[in-house]
């Protein structure tokens, strides 16, 4: 890598021109050369120079940016040691078998002038439970508890595990099939009128379903009738139960009271978490509200596609891809883009706040404290440190740590009014 030029520009902005050498460029070439020389089929023996003369010398050129740009980009900010607040703007000027030139619009951190941060004063409420607190606590768990029925025939409101494909035309569609899909009637989550259509059918019973694709779906199938053969294998029917002896021995206690004991003892920590959360809370928008800072429009972007991409690895933990989220609640990318935007920007301003208070208090991380740190989270999640790193790189714990002791210098100087 190569610095050919720094260039300090308008806004707290600075363009990097930066040049992947030939050494580099080589290597990065040869490796791309290897992953896909499989998949390019020419006559006789296969060579890079073969592929090279069927489908143009910068076939390959893609493959070696993406793999060569991450590194000299991070040795290029070390080098002029520049704190950044989002992604950098890339932009590839020349290329060539030589090597490559690109820029990098970086948006640096913005100067953030704090407050007072410490000994600030915040409500820290007394938990106590009234009677209102007591019913609604007993009315939760019993709901969140309910007791189950098989019943022979499927209603509203029941959870049926089913195996389902869909046609249109007589001809299956993409995602239209599924086995074992678990669906409760009447929750709303497939098209107008299929969850109704299954109310009355019995176990491992086979039905037709008939429906039309609302207006917007996707392209393929907005306004088309469609036809889904259905099968079901299990019908479970949850209802609220009583709070009686055999409802508390069912749910291992000694009888109801000591049931009851204990969802009071649970709801009355649960006020306990509440009070202290919400005067961390105060504490910490004080901090907020007292900086003074001007945020780049990057560090936003920046928390926003970190956000959008904790809900899609949250979705697919459920078996749910992002698109059909968007799908299912008539939305698009833009505007869930556009929903999480005040998200993404409280994120940003916590993110300048604590870190000024970290400068402040010369908060650093060690090796030790990050091998600690998965030590303890490897017992927490039964997963062992090198997969944690797999997941979690050192580099995100040990910001996540440094936020953490941040705030818990905010918290623990805080004065309960």
């Amino acid at each position: 890598m190569a610095l050919l030029k720094r260039e300090d520009k308008e806004n707290r902005q600075v363009e990097l021109t930066i040049q992947v050498e030939k050494n580099e460029w080589d290597a990065a070439l040869a490796a791309a050369y290897e992953e896909v020389k499989s998949l390019y089929p020419v006559e006789g023996e296969v060579t890079r120079a073969k592929i090279e003369a069927q489908h143009g010398e910068d076939f390959l050129y893609q493959d070696a940016v993406n793999a060569t740009f991450p590194a000299a980009l991070v040795e290029a900010i070390c080098a002029e040691d520049i704190r950044i607040a989002g992604t950098p703007e890339l932009n590839v000027v020349t290329i060539g078998p030589d090597g490559y030139t690109f820029t990098a619009l970086i948006d640096l951190y913005p100067e953030v002038k704090l407050g007072q941060y410490k000994g600030l004063r915040g409500v820290y409420a007394a938990a106590e439970l009234s009677e209102d607190d007591i019913v609604a606590a007993i009315d939760s768990y019993l709901r969140s508890h309910p007791v189950e029925e098989r019943p022979e025939k499927a209603a509203m409101g029941d959870e049926v595990t089913m195996d389902f494909e869909g046609f249109v035309d007589g001809v299956p569609f993409e995602g239209g099939k599924a086995e074992n899909y678990p669906l409760v009637l009447g929750g709303g989550l497939f098209i107008p009128g299929f969850e109704e259509q299954l109310c009355g059918i019995a176990l491992e019973e086979e039905r037709e379903v008939h429906v039309t694709f609302p207006k917007p779906y996707t392209p393929e199938l907005e306004g088309k009738d469609a036809t889904f053969k259905v099968k079901v294998h299990q019908i479970v029917r949850r209802a609220m139960a009583e709070l009686n002896d055999d409802y508390a021995g069912a749910q291992g206690f000694d009888d109801a009271a000591a049931l009851r004991r204990q969802i009071m003892t649970d709801a009355l920590e649960q006020k306990q978490e509440e009070a202290r959360a919400a005067f961390e809370d105060a504490l910490v928008r004080q901090v907020i509200e007292g900086m003074e800072v001007t945020i780049p429009e990057g560090m936003i972007e920046s928390q926003l596609t970190g956000l959008i991409q904790e809900l899609r690895m949250q979705l697919q933990s459920q078996g749910v891809e992002l698109e059909q989220y968007l799908e299912a609640g008539g939305m698009t990318m833009d505007s869930l883009r556009a929903q999480a935007r005040a998200q993404a920007e409280e994120a940003a301003r916590y993110e300048l706040a604590m870190t000024a208070v970290a400068d402040a208090e010369g908060i650093t991380v060690t090796e030790e404290d990050i091998d600690r740190h998965y030590t303890q989270m490897s017992v927490m999640y039964g997963m062992t440190p090198e997969q944690l790193r797999a997941q979690l790189p050192a580099a995100q714990l040990s910001h996540d740590i440094r936020m953490s002791r941040a705030r818990g210098v905010v918290v623990k100087s805080g004065i309960r009014a």
